[in-house]
């Protein structure tokens, strides 16, 4: 395993991530190359090992350069939390997945990604999928001024009670529940890696009244928005 992934801890981690045949598993580094992938990930791309390399330069040009994008917004403070997509299944087919990716921090720099695509065993051709890939890239891209339901049923060619009960099908969230949890991660990465103001966070985040954002926050993370901050500025003291 590479020096760099055991100078971050993460190599128990990873060892058990193996173990997954319906999620691949990876870490990059600070320029989106790959460190570690599981298992699961290299039998799916037919590769005995692809340190070094981009998603872009191992995926298929449809998909690849997709990951990679998301790789830089991520490596630029993004949190993406189970975005619906296409990855690989087993046999080189294209189908649906939940991926979720996090920056590593070291040093209060990023220092690389840690990544998860866990399969929904849904084909490529899956009726609603794509719809509802549509409604909730809406969700992470409006979440400050977020369409309503109704419209994000339309924006997945679904009616709303179908809209409804496939986001709880994909995701065991409502959306309005969807929503908050999107507009909360954004929040913590805010938080986190700037020096914005709560109340300034809250309204880039959608939350017009403080003690409403305030609310969601601790009720999400179990933390005040202040105390959030405070907690990880002392983990990373602790750690420097």
């Amino acid at each position: 395993m590479p020096e760099a992934v055991r100078r971050l801890g993460l190599d128990a981690l990873l060892d058990v991530l193996d173990y997954l045949p319906d999620t691949v598993a990876f870490v990059k580094d600070a320029q989106g190359r790959y460190l570690y992938a599981n298992r699961t990930l290299l039998e799916r791309l037919g590769r005995p090992n692809v340190a070094g390399l981009r998603a872009d330069e191992v995926f298929p040009a449809s998909l690849g350069a997709a990951y990679s994008q998301q790789d830089t917004a991520v490596l630029g403070g993004r949190t993406l939390t189970e975005h619906l997509e296409l990855h690989l299944y087993p046999g080189g087919a294209a189908g649906w997945c939940l991926t979720t990716k996090r920056t590593l921090i070291e040093a209060h720099a990023p220092v690389g990604l840690l990544g998860l695509s866990r399969d929904l065993h849904l084909p490529r051709s899956h009726a609603s999928a794509h719809g509802l890939a549509a409604a909730t890239a809406r969700i992470e891209a409006e979440y400050a001024a977020p369409p309503s339901v109704p419209e994000l049923a339309q924006s997945a060619g679904l009616s709303v009670s179908t809209f409804e009960r496939q986001i709880r099908r994909v995701y065991g969230l409502t959306p309005t529940q969807l929503l908050t949890r999107t507009r909360i991660g954004a929040a913590t990465a805010l938080l986190a890696q700037t020096g914005v103001s709560v109340a300034q966070i809250a309204v880039e985040c959608g939350y017009f009244d403080h003690s409403a954002f305030t609310r969601a926050f601790k009720g999400a993370v179990g933390l005040t928005p202040s105390g959030y901050r405070t907690f990880i500025r002392d983990r990373a003291a602790t750690k420097g």
